[in-house]
């Protein structure tokens, strides 16, 4: 029998549509879990997947327990792991509000998140980062987010600590910096999953533009108009992706 596949999914868990066969609870040596584990079949694979924010979608970006989440889904067997971010699109040329993209850098703006799973008092282990995402699972991703015609955008994700959204300014120097688009989620997840041996990559949903990228209509505003079209095209992505796993 193949390996269950990883997926961790955040804010738009409800309109990604997917199903709970069964769910099972999971502790870790580092607490428990946002949720409880989630089995589901898509595209003729088993899924194993946890809500990032809780099934009900209550736990702020930085109260997150990202330690639990990997631990989790590593020690039920899952050794390949796709994320769904949203985030807010810094550069518009690169792609649009409801369309995806698929980071292959990111910079990290967070601060008090454990970041690794040494244990107070052990070796310091320096983790390998240059390149954050599996380039194999991000090249499938890209090829599947194009499918239906919309463009399919790389970039750099800079990751914030939320849960506030960003100022205006803020955004002008991650612009600076060259970040292409900004969430929350991305940190410490992908340097965790990194560290526990798993090829993860991210499949973000632009929902909005970025602070003072979006004229006169508010953030919140662009979220109600985008997220469903946004997650609808995550959901025909992913079975395209596993469909080629």
């Amino acid at each position: 029998m193949s390996e269950p596949i990883g997926l961790i999914v955040g804010s738009g868990a409800p309109e990604l549509g997917l199903g709970i066969d069964a769910r099972s609870r999971s502790k870790t040596p580092y607490g428990e879990p946002s949720s409880a584990l989630l089995r589901c079949r898509l595209g003729g694979r088993e899924i194993l997947w946890i809500a990032r924010h809780g099934e009900s979608g209550g736990i702020a970006p930085h109260l997150v327990n990202y330690r639990a989440n990997v631990w989790a889904l590593y020690q039920h067997g899952v050794r390949l792991c796709l994320a769904v971010n949203a985030v807010g699109i810094i550069v518009a040329e690169y792609f649009l509000p409801g369309n995806l993209a698929v980071p292959d850098q990111l910079i990290d703006y967070t601060w008090g998140r454990e970041q690794s799973f040494d244990a107070a008092g052990a070796r310091v282990a320096h983790l390998e980062f240059t390149e954050p995402f599996d380039a194999e699972l991000c090249g499938r991703l890209a090829g599947a987010a194009a499918a239906d015609g919309t463009s399919a955008a790389r970039g750099v994700y800079g990751v914030t600590q939320g849960p506030r959204l960003e100022t205006s300014a803020e955004i002008e120097r991650m612009a600076r910096d060259g970040c292409t688009m900004v969430g929350m989620t991305a940190m410490p997840e992908a340097a965790l999953a990194k560290a526990i041996g798993l090829r993860y990559a991210i499949l973000a949903v632009g929902v909005n533009r970025a602070a003072g990228r979006g004229g006169d209509v508010g953030i919140h505003a662009q979220l109600e108009q985008n997220v469903a079209a946004g997650m609808a095209r995550a959901h025909a992505a992913l079975l395209r992706t596993l469909s080629e796993l």
